[in-house]
């Protein structure tokens, strides 16, 4: 009985050194791979029929996060150096506004808007589709 007793408590002293799970955000790292994400967007409407130059924004409602298999007392834990993610969670979009030279045809300005909705998840409700302007 004492036996058990020790290892129970060896157990219990033992999760509380074990690093648990946290949760960080990412900031230039992910402002960059939502840039990419504008990039690609814009890259793969410019080639629907009749749209034209194309220039997208996109709007999350916050930064995505990375949650880290351990952290204890403000330090990270590492394997072979690289900090270890347990998964990422990227953020909701918001919307999504898009500019093109041929968004003055309404089957053009539809096709854009229901390509974006598909690729973002976001609501067509929530995408906007303007007519560039030239000066």
């Amino acid at each position: 009985m004492l036996v058990i007793l020790i290892i129970g408590i060896g157990i219990i002293a033992v999760s509380g050194i074990l690093p648990s799970g946290t949760k960080q955000t990412e900031g230039s790292a992910t402002s960059a791979e939502f840039q990419r994400e504008e990039e690609r967007l814009s890259e793969i409407l410019s080639k629907i029929e009749g749209a034209g130059e194309i220039s997208v924004m996109i709007s999350y409602e916050s930064t995505a996060e990375k949650e880290l298999a351990g952290e204890q007392s403000g330090r990270t834990f590492s394997y072979s150096g690289d900090v270890v993610v347990k998964r990422e969670v990227y953020p909701k979009v918001r919307g999504v506004i898009i500019v093109a030279d041929g968004a003055d045809d309404p089957r053009v300005r539809q096709q854009l808007a229901e390509a974006a909705a598909a690729v973002t998840g976001a609501g067509m409700n929530r995408v906007c589709v303007y007519h560039r302007t030239r000066k």
